[in-house]
């Protein structure tokens, strides 16, 4: 028995001071089966809807999404900046790098145009002595040695090599004369 030993015993049921009071009472029965008691407590309680009192409220959520969503926008602003800025100086790179090869393009037309003119004031005759026949005797020389089973195809390849050698020499002579 639980109070004051000497203290007045209560006739009425605990239940009919909070009706007097007018306060919702929930009679539960105790049969021993938790379960159910549990149950009927929290279909009791959420009668009215879910609580949320141990969850931030609505205002909370929406003022700490609102602030993600700003702390994003402006990361992936200043990110986007940067790699403006990258982008703007890799552009500006790849720019320089086509306009310096285009000043070699237009330094290599010009040279072979000069070569072009100087070999237009030799007649043929000059023009075969000086350009052609060397190649093409050192060439018949070549086959001659070799003595393949298609000359006229290994002369021709011997040529080819010779023109790509002569390139590789003219280049190597106009990049250290810069």
């Amino acid at each position: 028995m639980l109070g004051h030993p000497k203290a007045k015993k209560h006739q009425l049921p605990l239940s009919r001071f909070f009706q007097e009071h007018k306060t919702e009472v929930f009679e539960i029965e105790c049969d021993g089966n938790q379960f159910e008691m549990f149950e009927s407590m929290r279909i009791y309680i959420e009668r009215n809807g879910r609580s949320y009192n141990y969850l931030p409220s609505v205002r909370v959520l929406n003022k700490k999404r609102e602030e993600e969503l700003l702390k994003e926008e402006k990361n992936f602003k200043a990110e986007k900046a940067s790699v403006g800025d990258k982008d703007r100086h890799k552009v500006e790179d790849e720019r320089a790098a086509l306009e310096k090869l285009q000043d070699g393009r237009l330094a290599s037309i010009k040279a072979h145009m000069e070569e072009l003119e100087n070999t237009s004031q030799l007649n043929m005759r000059q023009f075969l002595m000086k350009q052609i026949i060397p190649v093409l005797t050192e060439g018949m020389i070549d086959v001659y040695r070799v003595g393949p089973t298609d000359p006229v195809d290994y002369l021709a390849d011997y040529i080819f090599q010779k023109s790509n050698c002569l390139r590789k020499q003219v280049k190597t002579k106009k990049s250290a004369a810069q």
